[in-house]
């Protein structure tokens, strides 16, 4: 008897732990939630900005502090299963034209001209399996776990890393 209540509670046991190892539905993200909200403390101003009220040289004497955006990632977000939508800028591909490794970005271009959009506005992703990008002009959702470690790149600097597990094409609705 003792040994069937021990096979029980085992099995028990090992069906709790394989439901809390599938992944959660994912919560969906906006850009607008990769910022800290307007609260934290501003980045420093950055040489030559130029733009007047937004900090910078120009910024005028008791003006208030208006952050176009932010190098601050949030910090809430670390290690999230999350679906984002954006636009894909490859960075590795096999010689099949896989895609593995790639910036996500939330408007198309971004990353092409200059300058590129602030860390906390760019994501890195890695995927788990490589796909097949049909045009960079397309949006797509990517779902995965995010982190909010940087990653340094010649084409951009994130605040985002993202470990890919699905890609899909983003369906505008009316």
């Amino acid at each position: 008897m003792n040994k069937l209540i021990a096979i029980a509670v085992l099995g028990l046991s090992l069906a709790a732990t394989t439901v809390s190892a599938a992944p959660a539905k994912p919560k969906e993200l906006s850009w607008d939630d990769l910022m800290p909200p307007v609260s934290a403390p501003p980045p420093p101003a950055f040489p030559g900005s130029g733009i007047p009220g937004k900090g910078g040289p120009d910024q005028q004497p008791g003006s208030p502090y208006v952050p176009l955006y932010s190098y601050n990632p949030v910090k809430s977000l670390d290690g999230k299963y999350v679906k984002l939508p954006g636009y894909i800028v490859p960075l590795e591909s096999d010689e099949g034209g896989e895609l593995s490794e790639f910036l996500l970005v939330p408007y198309f271009g971004a990353c092409i001209h200059v300058p590129p959009p602030p860390p906390n506005q760019i994501v890195y992703v890695k995927l788990k399996k490589p796909f097949n990008l049909k045009s960079m002009a397309d949006p797509y959702w990517i779902t995965g776990t995010i982190t909010t470690k940087p990653w340094t790149g010649e084409m951009a600097d994130t605040d985002y890393v993202m470990t890919g597990d699905k890609v899909e094409l983003f369906e505008w609705k009316d």
